[in-house]
């Protein structure tokens, strides 16, 4: 369908992915420029430009949410949206500030709806493709960008980066993840080893493009790349993934509060053995909650809260990124980090060492690990800031000068 995804775009995508993407954006923005809500904003919230009525935006949200979760061209929900519009009076020529949010008048017309339907559905799209991509990035670990270069007019930056190969994690796609502009039809496909190596294709080197600044209605000064649309220059997915990890601290946070506290742990071993924190792991944003505390241990971490979380920065610290502060630990794999659950429900010793604690464990084939834990002061949680894997006899050494709060050797 013209106005929908190209069928080559979702013919092998899971449309759970895609209903999953769309429904992390559960909340509601009234707006009154498209500005008002910001690149990964949209992950959170869904908004649409010139709507400040709520029963309005929720109208527009649910016709949209039928197609997504049942399917349909732009026609049919054209055909059911527009008399749900015209009830509200949002159609046509309108000039309402209470409907619209300014005092000028805005035309509603079949140009603004296509506006509408295409970028809502696309960008859930996106999302789930980067969650399809991460899942698979080891049978097809790289990424090749396809232009709509056969347009009449097609985008020249877009055009240049046509046939570009990068590693499916390599940085550049957290701003040139298609789609980078309004009606852009550019989209990247999976490539394995095996056909790089068919069609004697390389690995290229990430575009640098000069940047210029963007003025958004609030004011706010923004450097966007050329090539990129203002307001698109961000990966659906992994801001997706911002969401979820937000969502879910918020959600154990609540389920501990309300008492809950096996629901609490079930739910988080349920996020730690998720895809999505293989993809945080992959291109980590923000924070992922990785343990959950009694009050007893909480008292000897000296923190404020019973969710442990691992920061961005740390993660990319232990895989080696950060080698100005610390070579990392390179080695750890994906299933090592879903030890952090049992960071302290399973401590064996936990010594205090100025404002951090550090826990030793041993997990269910007799390995001891370490977790170095912190609660910094303005701090929602307590972090991990440093994990690997240790020795029996690393304990004694270790801990010898420092005051031992917890301590289950025999």
């Amino acid at each position: 369908m013209a106005d929908g995804p190209a069928l080559g775009d979702t013919i092998y995508m899971d449309p759970g992915d895609i209903i999953a993407a769309w429904t992390q954006r559960s909340d509601y923005r009234l707006s009154t420029h498209w500005t008002d809500t910001w690149q990964e904003e949209h992950a959170a919230y869904f908004t649409v430009a010139k709507v400040a009525k709520l029963d309005l935006l929720v109208s527009i949200h649910d016709s949209l949410d039928d197609v997504v979760r049942n399917g349909g061209t732009f026609e049919q929900w054209q055909a059911n949206i527009i008399p749900e519009l015209k009830k509200h009076g949002w159609w046509g020529v309108v000039q309402d500030e209470a409907l619209t949010g300014t005092a000028d008048p805005i035309v509603v017309n079949e140009h603004r709806l296509r506006t509408i339907y295409r970028t809502n559905i696309r960008m859930s799209i996106a999302a789930a493709r980067w969650r399809k991509y991460q899942r698979e990035k080891t049978l097809f670990p790289y990424l090749r960008y396809r232009s709509d270069h056969y347009r009449k007019h097609p985008r020249l930056n877009h055009k240049s980066w046509h046939g570009l190969i990068l590693r499916v994690d390599d940085p550049a796609w957290q701003w040139m993840f298609p789609p980078n502009g309004w009606g852009c039809n550019c989209r990247v496909e999976q490539v394995s080893e095996a056909r790089m190596q068919r069609m004697g294709w390389t690995v290229g080197e990430a575009p640098d493009p000069p940047r210029h600044d963007f003025i958004t209605a609030a004011g706010e000064i923004i450097e966007v790349p050329e090539g990129i649309a203002p307001g698109f220059g961000y990966n659906p997915g992994t801001a997706h993934l911002r969401v979820v990890a937000d969502r879910a601290t918020a959600s154990l946070k609540s389920a501990l509060e309300s008492g809950f506290d096996d629901l609490a742990r079930r739910t988080l071993r349920e996020l730690v053995d998720d895809p999505a924190f293989e993809q945080f792991a992959a291109m980590p944003q923000g924070a992922f909650p990785v343990a959950i505390i009694d009050d007893r241990q909480r008292e000897l971490i000296g923190s404020s809260s019973r969710i442990v979380v691992m920061p961005a920065g740390v993660y990319r610290k232990q895989r080696g990124q950060a080698p100005q502060i610390s070579a990392g630990h390179a080695e750890l794999t994906i299933d090592d980090y879903r030890l952090l659950p049992d960071i302290i429900e399973h401590a064996i010793v936990i010594a205090k060492q100025g404002d951090t604690r550090l826990v030793y464990f041993a997990d269910q084939a007799g390995r001891i690990w370490k977790a170095v834990v912190r609660q910094d002061r303005g701090d929602l949680f307590p972090i991990v800031v440093s994990f690997h894997k240790s020795r029996p006899r690393n304990i004694a050494a270790e801990t010898r000068n420092l005051d031992i709060v917890l301590d289950r050797r025999q």
